[in-house]
């Protein structure tokens, strides 16, 4: 019995260890099993059936190889997903994807997929799956969880990975879409080019940015709703990031609120800091009707920002002193295949400058809507100067109206368009100019040369061509081919003008113009019906420096009046030039005559210029004690030429002698006539001819009682005792290279006649002249013993004029034009003055 029950024992014990030994053989074999199925990968059917569960689910695979892991599930490797059953679209590879199976249903043979995880995977996005080397979105270290119960649903659980430099985090409840059973040619390549063009685009946004430190930005995303059904999607979206940095540009922080519903989008807010400025709004955008608005504000440094980008920077661009500062709200949509843009808002400036342009500030208010741009409470600051107006632009025209004090180097630097930039450019203000122009115009951005400026402007203390005025004011009608400014008027500043430095006067003259135009072609300036009171120099030097300097040959005293009209060529050998001055004033003026600086009274007189000859005509003025009248005619080419017409009355030889200068000082008033040319400015250049008379003179004393008269002017202590005078005389004379001739020279005395014939050459300051005299009553009885001819005798003076040397000589023949008043016995004559002048 004890024997039997050991040997049950023992074989119990026996049993007990088999099966222990085989339980282990069992459980090595399944171990070695698993890692078999593991290292070689599950069998070709089972890839079958979970792409068969995955495609019962909406999601059409390729799974390349499936692994068995403890714990966790199946592990699917380099996972092909499609966009339909035909397997002909792919829209993304999974390197790896654990799959959750219903085990109850897998022990049955059957399998069922109830969720997907995501742990570490990296997931790759195509953006044309059918071009081997296209772009791919890859998303790295990808996390989540997938929940799918069948049909359309799925549930995304704690989803994340890292995008570029991106991190993204996501949950979602979604109704996905319904595959289409027969999609058309049409309908794939849509859809495919869909795809790519927004895989780009995220691709190329996310290729450059990522965290500068060691936290990357993240966007959120909370999403719900029917793919399929737009009006039931909702979402939130929440970006925040800090120290970012793409290409160059850092970002120090971004912040983005948005809320998806339906199909539209909602910002509720923005706001980014850059190294370059800051950018804060909200926007509202529908994506079904392509239809959005929003308002922002801005103070980016465009530029730089564009720089900091690496993209294209034009070459070129306005510069800042600080980054613009922008306001701007506006909507936008989508309308066959092109976006429609309105925008308003406002924009200020802190010292911009664009090429020759600058100021210290500018702002203006602004709308567009798409086509017209208006700009509205423009101002523009420069110092203590501004200009204010608004605009209105297409791209067919400009319209504008405005305001401005800037003053003229403003201008100068803005408009850089002819003639009327040429015309800036000579004028010339200081600290104390002060400007005012009220304008508007037009211009078309096609044609640089279609524009129109008109307004009204005033400025005090401003010079223009060198010529200072204490006030001005003009209204202007400008375009490119005619610059007319009507209603002028001026006040000339005097103090520094030589004249009247010279001379005294006033400090200013007035003058109004009812119009002054010029024309580009043939480049003339018109004046119409200029009046006032002002020196003629300065007018003139404002449009014709050459003409300002004949006109102050005419050195006046004080400003004349004057009037004046007609057109003036400003390029040199503009043929169409007739300018007409009239001059009058009751006070002196100076002219060089013959060498003389002339001290002229009461002149007035019509100047007019030609393209090759200045003329004076009506002169009229007083000199010498007389008056004088004439008209001159003076060549403006080919060296100087002046002719003309002088007479003059009751001119006191004393002055006369005094100016040229003479030894002996003639007494008398002379009255004549003289036809004239002169050629340079030297004497040798007269030519002419003329007639003289003397009245009142003290031509020489005649001794009437020959050798007695000077014991008789002794004995009577009186120098004129024994002598008799000639006071008047009269003879005509030709002039020929500055030597005067003349054959009729006559005077007399109560006794004596007196006639003659002379040759006196200016040049030399030389004569030869000879001067016969018929001596009747007792002088002639005195005489008689001594002449063979009784009462002729002859002299002849020689040497220079200022002191001859006078001789007795033999009496000869006179000329015939002196016989009549040769042998006629002296009486009194009347010297008639001479008569009018030739017209």
């Amino acid at each position: 019995m004890i024997l039997a029950g050991l040997k049950r024992i023992r074989i119990i014990h026996r049993l007990r260890v088999a099966m222990a030994l085989l339980g282990f053989l069992v459980l090595v074999a399944a171990l070695g099993g698993l890692w078999w199925a593991n290292h070689t990968g599950l069998p070709d059917s089972w890839r079958a059936k979970i792409e068969d569960a995955l495609a019962k689910q909406g999601i059409y695979a390729e799974v390349a190889s499936l692994r068995y892991r403890p714990l966790r599930g199946i592990e699917a490797g380099e996972v092909v997903v499609y966009a339909d059953d035909s397997h002909s679209r792919v829209v993304a590879r999974l390197h790896e994807l654990l799959l959750d199976v219903d085990r109850t249903k897998l022990s049955r043979g059957e399998v069922k997929i109830d969720r997907l995880d995501l742990a570490g995977a990296r997931v790759s996005l195509a953006a044309d799956p059918e071009v081997p080397d296209s772009e791919t979105l890859d998303i790295l270290d990808a996390q989540g969880r997938i929940l799918i119960s069948g049909g359309r649903h799925m549930e995304i659980q704690n989803a994340s990975g890292m995008v570029g430099g991106v991190r993204l985090e996501l949950d979602a409840v979604l109704e996905m879409f319904r595959p289409s059973a027969n999609p058309t040619q049409e309908e794939i390549d849509h859809s495919r080019a869909q795809r790519r063009q927004v895989l780009t685009s995220v691709i190329d946004a996310l290729e450059n940015w990522g965290p500068k430190g060691s936290s990357p930005p993240s966007i959120r995303i909370k999403a719900s709703g029917d793919l399929e059904d737009h009006s039931t999607l909702r979402a939130t979206i929440d970006v925040q990031g800090a120290g970012m940095k793409s290409h160059s540009l850092e970002v120090r922080h971004l912040i983005l609120q948005a809320e998806l519903r339906g199909s539209v989008i909602v910002v509720q807010n923005a706001d980014i800091s850059t190294s370059n400025g800051t950018l804060t709004g909200r926007m509202e955008y529908d994506m079904w009707k392509s239809r959005g608005r929003f308002d922002a504000n801005s103070n980016i440094d465009i530029a730089a920002l564009l720089t900091s980008l690496d993209m294209p920077v034009p070459e070129k661009m306005p510069s800042f002193g600080a980054p613009p500062a922008i306001e701007v709200r506006g909507s936008f949509f989508k309308e066959e295949e092109a976006w429609d843009l309105k925008l308003m808002g406002k924009l200020e400036l802190d010292q911009p400058k664009f090429e020759h342009l600058s100021a210290d500030r500018a702002s203006t208010a602004f709308s567009w809507d798409g086509n017209q741009l208006f700009l509205e409470d423009i101002a523009v600051h420069e110092g203590a100067h501004q200009i204010t107006g608004r605009a209105f632009i297409t791209r067919e025209k400009v319209l504008y109206e405005a305001r401005t004090d800037l003053p003229p180097a403003f201008w100068q630097n803005a408009i850089r368009f002819e003639p009327l930039s040429t015309i800036l450019d000579r004028f010339q203000g200081s600290e104390d100019t002060t400007v005012s122009v009220d304008f508007q115009g037009t211009a078309d951005p096609r044609d640089k040369y279609l524009w129109t400026f008109k307004g009204d402007a005033a400025a005090t203390n401003i010079s223009y061509e060198g010529v200072p005025a204490l006030r001005a004011r003009t209204t202007l009608d400008l375009s490119s081919q005619r610059l007319d400014f009507s209603r002028n008027e001026v006040e000339f500043d005097y103090r520094d003008y030589p004249l009247r430095k010279a001379h005294g006067g006033p400090m200013t003259g007035q003058v109004k113009v009812d119009l002054i135009r010029y024309d580009r072609e043939p480049s003339t300036v018109t004046i119409r019906n200029l009046k006032g009171e002002a020196w003629p120099g300065p007018i003139a030097r404002t449009f014709s420096p050459k003409l300002a300097e004949t006109l102050e040959t005419y050195g006046f005293h004080s400003n004349p009046a004057l009037e004046a009209s007609g057109v003036i060529g400003v390029k040199h050998g503009v043929a169409k030039q007739d300018f007409t001055v009239r001059f009058a004033t009751a006070k002196p003026a100076n002219y060089e005559f013959l060498g003389a600086n002339l001290e002229v009274d009461s002149p007035k007189g019509v100047v007019r210029v030609l393209p090759d000859s200045v003329n004076v005509s009506d002169l009229s003025l007083g000199v010498f004690g007389g008056l004088v009248r004439g008209s001159l005619k003076s060549a403006t080419s080919g060296g100087r030429k002046i002719s003309g017409e002088l007479d003059w009355t009751r001119v006191s030889l004393p002055e006369l002698s005094k100016a040229y200068d003479f030894e002996n000082k003639a007494q008398g008033l002379v009255t004549g006539r003289l036809d004239f040319t002169q050629l340079g400015n030297d004497v040798s250049g007269l030519s002419g001819a003329g007639h003289i008379a003397l009245e009142k003179g003290e031509l020489f004393e005649v001794p009437i009682f020959g050798p007695l008269s000077p014991v008789i002017s002794t004995v009577l202590g009186r120098r004129q005792a024994g002598f008799q005078e000639a006071n008047e005389a009269f003879c005509t004379f030709t002039l020929k290279k500055g030597v005067l001739e003349t054959q009729d020279f006559r005077t007399a005395t109560s006794s004596i006649v007196f006639t003659g014939d002379a040759l006196i050459d200016l040049n030399k300051m030389t004569m030869f002249m000879t001067l016969r005299m018929n001596a009747q009553g007792l002088f002639g009885v005195i005489t008689l013993p001594l002449r063979p001819f009784y009462g002729m005798f002859q002299f002849r003076g020689t040497g220079p004029i200022r002191e001859p040397e006078w001789t007795n000589v033999m009496f000869t023949r006179p000329p015939k034009q002196q016989e009549e008043t040769l042998l006629e016995p002296p009486r009194a004559r009347r010297i008639e003055p001479p008569g009018p002048r030739k017209p």
